[in-house]
């Protein structure tokens, strides 16, 4: 696994200034032997959920403090068709004909449990595995604190969103069509596609928020359904915010489900 570098002397600069914002922070990135490339994310404290002002908002996304205590990496892209064929063989996925370079979808939480658990052994690790829900709105905010993470939120349902036209694949621009991955500008801190594509896997089970501040939130001990996050390429895009949540049971698979991949440093 290729490691990049980093300054000990800006490192020493950053904590000194106790900034949060990886914007702020030398990027290290990885990229293991499939080509799949990690930005390290570093800890930081934010606001989750969304305020009752935000334009599209539900009930449930109950604005919460979040203090993330430990660094971790998040891939840069979704999984694509090529990674899983990589690791599993058979490609699973119901859009075949976008090609490789696409997502991998058609794919359960417990499918990604088992790639996860094959790659590991491939890489000769155990730190992979998927961001909890708490880490993945952190990365995707990239230090922002509106609708999406380059701006606020002008439309609704699928009339073009300049903010989200830039970053999003999703009904407003996408012509009912799944994307590449990385085919529009990455967030602040250096990932693509956290908005709209495919709906992603997070580690939780799905469940209500708390009011206080929390830390590393891992979500409810139990459930029935685990998280997903980022919306899809045909969703409005009240539903591609960066607050926006939905579950569904692990074992289920969709045509726009997918996942990233998380990493314990």
């Amino acid at each position: 696994m290729k490691k990049l570098s980093i300054p000990v002397q800006f490192i020493a600069i950053v904590v000194a200034l106790g900034f949060n914002s990886y914007a702020e922070q030398p990027q290290e990135k990885i990229t293991n032997s499939l080509g799949m490339e990690l930005i390290l994310i570093q800890p930081g404290t934010f606001m989750m959920g969304s305020p009752e002002d935000e334009s599209g908002r539900y009930t449930g996304e109950i604005l919460h403090k979040v203090n993330l205590t430990n660094p971790f990496y998040m891939q840069t892209t979704e999984v694509t068709q090529a990674q899983w064929k990589a690791v599993m063989g058979k490609n699973p996925s119901s859009h075949k004909r976008c090609g490789d370079t696409c997502p991998v979808e058609q794919v359960s939480w417990e499918d990604a449990q088992r790639f996860i658990q094959k790659l590991n052994q491939k890489e000769g690790t155990d730190k992979y595995r998927l961001p909890t829900e708490a880490e993945w709105e952190y990365a995707c905010r990239a230090g922002s604190t509106t609708a999406f993470p380059n701006g606020g939120i002008t439309k609704l349902q699928c009339e073009r969103d300049d903010n989200l036209d830039a970053i999003g694949w999703y009904c407003g621009n996408s012509q009912n069509l799944i994307k590449p991955v990385a085919g529009k500008k990455p967030n602040a801190w250096g990932l693509y596609d956290m908005l709209g594509n495919v709906q992603e896997w997070c580690q939780d089970w799905f469940g209500g928020y708390p009011d206080d501040e929390v830390v590393n939130p891992q979500g409810p001990k139990k459930g029935s359904y685990r998280v997903m996050r980022g919306g899809v390429w045909y969703s409005p895009a009240r539903d591609v915010r960066c607050a926006s949540r939905f579950g569904s049971p692990p074992h289920y698979r969709f045509q726009h489900i997918g996942y990233r991949l998380g990493m314990t440093p």
